[in-house]
């Protein structure tokens, strides 16, 4: 993206020198920060004047685990997100298929059936067969999905005696029958789903987990000055989340990660995951669970896989993000991750909900670094609680420990959206205030403070992405990754916090939302 030197105008700058109420942007990067007049003067003649009266200007933000190329997918798949009942999802099932020809597939956006609908279950195969006319319907849940009759049919499963519903491993076969999207629809997908993070005032993002192709389609969009996010990319070699191929395939399909970087993108690890989910009730557990005896979660890999498949990406200079929400989970993954050599960023722990004081300790020796989401508190913890008991789910990730033993670089916060809502300042005051939508307890030790909270979603956003020298802060010499809010979100109550409106994104030193901004040349 091609950008203009810019003066940008608003009330204040935070973290900005005292009086500071202007930044100056040239060939993408800040040249200064201070009093509009002193900036002025430090730009060359012509710079476009940016003003947003009362406007706080403030480091772009960065969610560091999220799923992002699911974001604004309505034209291409049935919003299920606002469905309190079957027959919501039903309903906009058969909306969504009303019009498109027979055979073609409706898929639906990630959601949750059994924790947002009030039946507590997903449509059945029958339900779905009514609702979409016959078509094949595969609804993608966090660790699982729904599959209509068609569907089932097109992937060479019989459907007697077949309720429709796959684990993790299904749906990752499932979504090799599916058709996939065109490559001019599937880079308009990738550049809407950025559109929408920038409305959030997410200037990069850590792509949770991303396929060959669209790392592909990232690097076009990227080289042809189209991508208005940083991404980098957690990359799935295989395409799949829980790779089934053999060792030596694994190792081959390593070789074509790419471990160079840019500006725009970047491979931040390989992604591989351990258990379910926290919500789910499939978290792999130490102990077990209080509501279920003998039952303690689902492992979704062998030890020795595992091992074999961090070792040989290790080998290849690759860093590995390990999904990971229970405690035993994290107990088999610090087994086997390190901190980053020369060459290689830190592994990660993703999510990491249930970690437990001994494995942070562990953690800390070993250099692995957390990407967390407390969003996952924000309306499930009642469900959460009657999984685990109070005092596990008190202490549900725990950023306040997290913070103190790993020291606040180490350790970056997300939303894994779709799973969760996209917004960073309902996040920030979930991890500040330690509340829920109902205004709940949700675990008050664990609180981190204002202005932590929003280092996790800048300072440390960057070193999570290994970008600490260009972005997440607001100084000369940084790339101009700025956002303008409509109230400063470390002294604003935590009430007015929620509420926070972005009024201008600007990456790069380029506009990509302005939803009121004045500019003048």
């Amino acid at each position: 993206m091609a950008a203009h030197p810019i003066l940008l105008v608003g009330a204040a700058v935070v973290g900005g020198p005292p009086g500071a109420d202007a930044l100056g942007v040239v060939d993408g990067r800040i040249v200064a920060v201070g009093a509009e007049a002193d900036v002025r003067r430090q730009l060359p003649s012509g710079a476009r004047t940016v003003h947003v009266p009362g406007g706080v200007i403030a480091p772009g933000l960065i969610d560091s685990h999220c799923h992002f190329e699911d974001a604004s997918m309505e034209a291409y798949t049935v919003a299920l997100a606002n469905a309190g009942t079957v027959d919501d999802a039903l309903h906009a099932i058969a909306e969504f298929a009303r019009g498109r020809p027979d055979h073609e597939w409706i898929r639906g956006q990630v959601w949750n059936p059994l924790l947002q609908l009030r039946e507590r279950c997903a449509p059945t195969r029958a339900e779905l067969d009514a609702a979409a006319g016959g078509r094949p319907v595969l609804l993608p849940e966090a660790h699982g999905a729904t599959a209509s009759t068609a569907a089932l049919h097109a992937a060479g499963l019989d459907p007697r005696g077949h309720d429709g519903r796959f684990d993790r491993a299904g749906l990752d076969f499932l979504l090799t029958i599916v058709p996939e999207w065109g490559d001019e629809e599937r880079s308009d997908q990738l550049l809407t789903a950025m559109r929408s993070l920038n409305r959030h005032g997410i200037t990069s993002v850590v792509s949770g987990a991303t396929t060959p192709r669209d790392l592909g389609l990232l690097r076009t969009l990227a080289d042809g000055g189209l991508s208005t996010v940083r991404v980098a990319a957690m990359v799935m070699p295989s395409g799949a989340l829980n790779p089934d191929v053999p060792e030596d395939e694994w190792s081959r399909l390593l070789k074509d990660v790419p471990t160079e970087r840019d500006r725009w993108l970047s491979v931040r690890g390989v992604k591989l995951q351990v258990d379910g989910g926290m919500t789910l009730g499939s978290a792999y557990t130490r102990t077990d669970y209080p509501s279920r005896p003998g039952y303690r979660g689902v492992c979704v890999t062998h030890p020795e896989t595992l091992r074999s498949r961090v070792e040989a990406a290790h080998a290849q200079g690759l860093p590995v993000g390990v999904h990971v929400v229970g405690d035993a989970a994290i107990d088999l993954a610090l087994d086997m991750l390190g901190g980053g050599d020369t060459g290689r960023a830190p592994d990660v722990l993703i999510h990491a909900s249930l970690m437990t004081p001994d494995q942070i300790t562990r953690a800390a020796d070993t250099g692995v670094v957390v990407a967390a989401q407390v969003p996952f508190l924000w309306r499930n913890t009642p469900t959460i609680r009657g999984h685990f008991g109070a005092e596990t789910t008190s202490r549900a990730v725990p950023f306040r420990e997290w913070i103190d033993a790993l020291g606040i670089r180490r350790v970056s916060a997300g939303t894994d959206h779709p799973v969760n809502d996209l917004d960073p300042f309902t996040n920030m005051y979930a991890m500040s205030e330690r509340r829920d939508e109902a205004g709940a307890d949700i675990g008050a030790a664990q609180r981190v403070t204002r202005a932590e909270a929003f280092a996790l979603y800048t300072e440390s956003g960057a070193a999570h992405t290994g970008e600490s020298a260009h972005t997440g802060r607001l100084a000369e010499g940084m790339l101009a990754d700025v956002v303008v809010l409509d109230r400063d979100p470390l002294t604003c109550s935590p009430e007015d916090l929620r509420e926070t409106t972005v009024h201008l994104t600007v990456v790069d030193g380029a506009v990509v939302h302005d939803d009121r901004a004045q500019i003048a040349q």
